[in-house]
This record gives structure tokens, sequence and C-alpha cells, in this order.
């Protein structure tokens, strides 16, 4: 039994990952796409054999094959969109940022439970194969209690006339809103609540009105602590460092969209004269490609009545974080994470 999807959005995501997840999953159909540009709408629909594109929102949720969307389209839209298809009671998973800030997110949330429906947040990295393994490697702690983690996600991202990553008023703001949400939300995955933040953001090197660089200490509520560097300014090997205090994981793949990478450890032991002795080890990982696990999970959740791995409140957490980040870097100060 398949549950009946649709997109809003036909850009980037959505033609190179969303829709050919959706495709590729034991347990989802794409019935429809939605495109405010006829034209781009039809050539996607004919491309992934989606059963119609629509060019208008409300003819789009009217449809009652659709049961589940996924909203594809910039930060800006995501709040009004997200309320619209959970008024039409379709189940919503929503492309990261979830919102342009955490009053946004909220709204958000109360508008899929008023409706009962669920409301997922597409931190794809969440179901990584590395992160899953990794996960269960810090559950069994092969390297002890993680002391510190090392994040990275940075591609160089040069300026693109007309690009709206690049406009606040589309994107809410750079490199942290683009793809720093990802590293942070899989840090929490693994390791639980950020409680406070410092950090620096910046422009390093382009002169867009949004940065291009962050780097930030995280502060863990269980201890612990996370250096987080974020760039549209430098290209980075995107890896995830674990320090415990028996050993050290290296994670590559984690901070990325494939399904590949490896999980690589040095075990030192108990006690300090057996450092010498240190283990190598590589951790088998077996990989599926992390957007149709995500499909295929949110699918399940809709055919079996069950609840997601991860609600819109972890979305609204990970938008409180980022914003605190921002305004540390205002201030000059650290930040303390806190709900309301």
């Amino acid at each position: 039994m398949n549950v009946g999807w649709g997109i809003i959005g036909c850009g980037n995501i959505a033609g190179k990952k969303i829709a050919p997840a959706i495709s590729a999953a034991s347990n989802a159909q794409l019935m429809g796409v939605m495109s405010r540009d006829p034209e781009k709408g039809d050539r996607f629909a004919r491309k992934h054999r989606a059963s119609k594109a629509y060019h208008a929102l409300d003819a789009f949720l009217s449809n009652p094959e659709i049961e589940a969307v996924y909203i594809a389209t910039p930060p800006f839209l995501h709040r009004e969109q997200t309320v619209k298809t959970a008024q039409a009671g379709k189940h919503i998973l929503c492309d990261k940022p979830m919102a342009m800030n955490s009053i946004e997110a909220k709204e958000m949330i109360k508008a899929s439970k008023d409706n009962g429906v669920n409301l997922m947040i597409g931190f794809m990295m969440h179901f990584h194969s590395c992160s899953l393994r990794a996960k269960q490697l810090i559950k069994e702690k092969v390297i002890g209690k993680v002391v510190v983690a090392d994040a990275q996600i940075s591609w160089l991202n040069p300026p693109k006339e007309g690009a709206w990553r690049y406009n606040s008023k589309f994107s809410g703001g750079g490199c942290l809103m683009d793809s720093g949400c990802h590293a942070i939300d899989l840090l929490t995955f693994l390791l639980g609540d950020i409680v406070e933040v410092s950090a620096f953001v910046d422009n390093v090197t382009f002169d867009y009105p949004v940065e291009d660089t962050v780097v930030a200490v995280l502060r863990f509520a269980k201890g612990g602590y996370a250096f987080f560097n974020n760039c549209f300014s430098t290209n980075g090997d995107n890896k995830l460092f674990l320090y415990g205090n028996k050993g050290r994981l290296t994670i590559s793949g984690a901070l990325g969209t494939g399904p590949k990478g490896k999980i690589e450890g040095i075990i030192n032991g108990k006690k300090i004269e057996e450092i010498i002795h240190s283990e190598r080890r590589e951790y088998p990982v077996t990989f599926k490609d992390p957007y149709i696990s995500e499909i295929e999970h949110f699918s399940k959740v809709i055919l079996e009545a069950t609840k997601p791995i991860m609600f819109g409140e972890e979305g609204l957490k990970n938008m409180r974080i980022v914003e605190a980040i921002y305004q540390s870097g205002k201030s000059g100060k650290r930040v303390e994470i806190r709900g309301s």
C-alpha cells in the first residue's frame, strides 16, 4: 500500500532528491506537484511521472489522493504553506530550516496539532546510515563518554545573481540557515540538547548581505561541548569527530546528502599506560539513501497511524539554537537556549 505524496516547489532539492526518493520508496507514490510557474511545473511532473501538475495551492491541496506533502520552497514560504496544508488535512514534511524564526515555527506546530496532522522537518541526516551507526556506537559507549565533538559543514558558495539564498528576506540568513542547521540537528540527535552557545558570525570571503562563515562552541545539557564550523566561504571535508574518554570516532559522510561515508575509530583502552596500544577500527555501515529512508519512514507513520521519530518541536528547538548563534555573534556574548 502506498501513500500519495505531493510536492510544493519544483526547485533543485525537489528535483534532485525528493521526487526521486518518492519514486524509489517502497510505500510512496507521487500524485501531484505544485509550482507557480506553469511551464516549470508541467516539465517537472513529466520528468518525475507525477500524476498531475498544479499552479495554484488551493487546487493542489484539494486533491484527495495527496495524503502527504513535502514543502520544498524557500524558508519565507514555509509557515504559510504549512498552515494551509495542515488545514487541508495533509501530513507535512517541511524542508529545513523549519521557518524564518521560532515564532513562525510555533505557529506551524499549532496548525498541525489543531488539524490532527503530523509535521516533520526535513533533517534527512537523521536518517543517514552513518548517523544511525554513530548513534548506536555512542549508546554502546565504544569511546566512553563523549567529551567534545567537532563538526564541519562547509562548501564554497560564491555569489550568484538572483539566488534567493543570499537574500535574507527569502532565506532568513546565510550558511547557518542553509546548511548549518543540518549540523546542529545531527549534533542534537547524537548528543542531546544544546543549552548554551558562543559564536562568531561573519563575512570573511564574500560581500553578500548574509553571513558566509560561522564558528561556534556549543554546550550540551548532558555535559560536553562541540566545535561547529559552517561556511559558504571554503570547501571543507564535512566530517564529524567525536572525542570520548576512551577513544575517538571520525565520521565521514554523515554531514552530507549521499548514501556513502565511513566510520573509523581509535580506541585507547582504560588506563593511560595502555594508550600506546591504541586499536584502530573501522565500523561497518550498511548504506541506504537518507532521502528514501526519510520518505519511507513518514509514509509508514501515515499508513500505521504512528508518530514520526522527529516532531515539529525538533525543528523549533533547532530554530532557537540558530537564533541564539546569531544573537551571540551580534552581541559577542554567550547565549543560553531557552524555550517558551
